[in-house]
């Protein structure tokens, strides 16, 4: 049986190790900018951090490298209270993937690798505890579980939102943003068809992009999703846009023209790209204020 233990002490120490530079590559991979978790649910999940996803990171490699260093002190013979911390940090641990894994199921909808393989790694190291004859960790597994159900119970609101089916233009608004109305008086002018939905129904789904100023307008093509924040940067669009379907027009008309007077090859003009044209989307960006865009929760008359 002491045979055992030792085993399982063993192998402990080494998961614990390797979940220690797991973490750690991570953070020097953050470094510099890269991440191993290239999902969109890793992103999600760091933005919601109120101290950053490093405050996160930080977080586990402590708490790793303290329960590796206080398994190999074990490891010289039983001691009990440096099992008891053991166990105690790891059913805090478990209570906290419990949270983190109900977050991703019922808040975001989405996976987050790295979350899951730090799961995967407290599971291990639970199991391994209480393989070895330490029944603390019962408790741990019954929180993980009832705090993975209450994130259930209390999050309903984390069902996902859809945006309008089949709608090119969308444009979210607030009915207290003065430059909303504006934007919306000028589309309606220019008779263009735009779903509008108002801001505070998608509020997570912006912000978890970075986005926390309205009118903000999404291009929702196929392939291609374009998000226009502030009323000058809509305008500058709508005017590219007027341009190129005016120069599409006049193509269209020099083409009919040559074509009674010349045969004519396939293909009538090139394709005008509004993204390239000059000065659109790459003048400097002023302040929130000078540019047209009000905050989400913001009276801005």
């Amino acid at each position: 049986m002491q045979k055992q233990k030792q085993a399982y002490s063993t192998v402990f120490l080494i998961v614990s190790s390797l979940a220690s530079l797991f973490v750690l590559t991570e953070i020097v991979m953050n470094s510099f900018g890269k991440s191993i978790c290239v999902t969109e649910g890793c992103k999600m999940t760091a933005q919601s951090a109120r101290f950053g996803d490093i405050s996160i990171y930080f977080m586990g490699l402590a708490t790793f490298l303290l329960l590796a260093g206080l398994s190999f002190l074990s490891r010289s013979g039983r001691k009990p209270g440096i099992e008891r911390v053991i166990n105690l940090i790891l059913v805090v641990a478990l209570a906290g993937e419990g949270f983190f894994m109900g977050y991703l199921a019922f808040r975001i909808h989405t996976l987050c690798v790295f979350c899951v393989t730090i799961f995967g790694f407290m599971v291990i190291l639970g199991t391994l505890r209480l393989l070895s004859g330490e029944k603390d960790l019962i408790a741990g597994f019954a929180t993980l579980a009832v705090v993975f159900i209450v994130q259930y119970l209390v999050l309903p609101a984390g069902i996902p939102v859809h945006l309008p089916p089949h709608e090119r233009l969308i444009l979210f608004y607030s009915k207290d943003c003065k430059h909303c109305a504006e934007v919306i008086r000028e589309l309606d002018e220019k008779k263009i068809t735009v779903a509008h939905v108002p801001v505070n129904e998608y509020v997570m789904l912006l912000k978890n992009m970075g986005i926390e100023n309205v009118p903000t307008l999404m291009v929702n093509d196929p392939y291609q999703k374009i998000f226009l924040t502030g009323k000058e940067a809509i305008d500058r669009y709508l005017l590219a846009c007027t341009a190129s379907t005016a120069s599409g027009n006049r193509a269209r008309q020099k083409a009919r023209v040559r074509q009674k007077t010349a045969p004519v090859s396939s293909g009538s003009g090139a394709a005008v790209d509004i993204f390239n044209q000059p000065g659109f989307l790459s003048a400097p960006t002023p302040s929130a204020a000078d540019n047209g865009m009000c905050k989400e929760d913001e009276i801005c008359k």
